[in-house]
C-alpha cells in the first residue's frame, strides 16, 4: 500500500488541478466561436437599460453597482453580528439596547440608499 504524506499529497493534487485548469482553458479557446457582433458587445444588465460597450463596463459597472455591494455587506455583517450575539452573549437590557441601536443604524443606511437609488442608477 502506497502512503503519501500530507505535503506531497497537497502538491500532487495542486498540480493535477492546475493541469485540468490549463486543459479546460485551452479547449475553451479552441472550441469557442469568435464572431463578434453588436449584440455580443452590449452589456447585459438585469432590469436596466444597457448603455455603452461591454469594455466600458469595467469602470462604469463598478460605480453603478457599488451601492448594491455596500447593502449586501451591511446586511451580511448585520446578520453575523445578530446571530453571534444571540448565541454567545447573555441577554440583558444593555445588549438588547446595543442590538437595537445597531439595527437602526443599518436600516437607516439601507433606507437612505433606497431613497437615493434613482439618482445613482439611471
Amino acid at each position: 500500500m502506497l502512503i503519501i504524506d500530507g505535503s506531497k499529497a497537497f502538491w500532487i493534487f495542486s498540480f493535477i488541478e492546475f493541469a485540468f485548469l490549463v486543459v479546460a482553458i485551452i479547449a475553451a479557446r479552441l472550441v469557442s466561436p469568435k464572431k463578434p457582433n453588436k449584440i455580443k458587445n452590449t452589456i447585459y444588465e438585469c432590469g436596466q437599460r444597457p448603455y455603452g460597450e461591454a469594455r466600458s463596463f469595467r469602470i462604469l459597472g463598478i460605480t453603478r453597482y457599488f451601492g448594491y455591494g455596500v447593502i449586501f455587506f451591511a446586511l451580511d455583517a448585520f446578520a453575523w453580528i445578530i446571530l453571534t450575539s444571540a448565541t454567545s452573549v447573555a441577554i440583558t437590557i444593555e445588549t438588547v439596547t446595543i442590538i437595537i441601536i445597531y439595527t437602526i443604524v443599518v436600516f437607516s443606511g439601507i433606507a437612505y440608499f433606497l431613497m437615493e437609488k434613482n439618482k445613482l442608477v439611471q
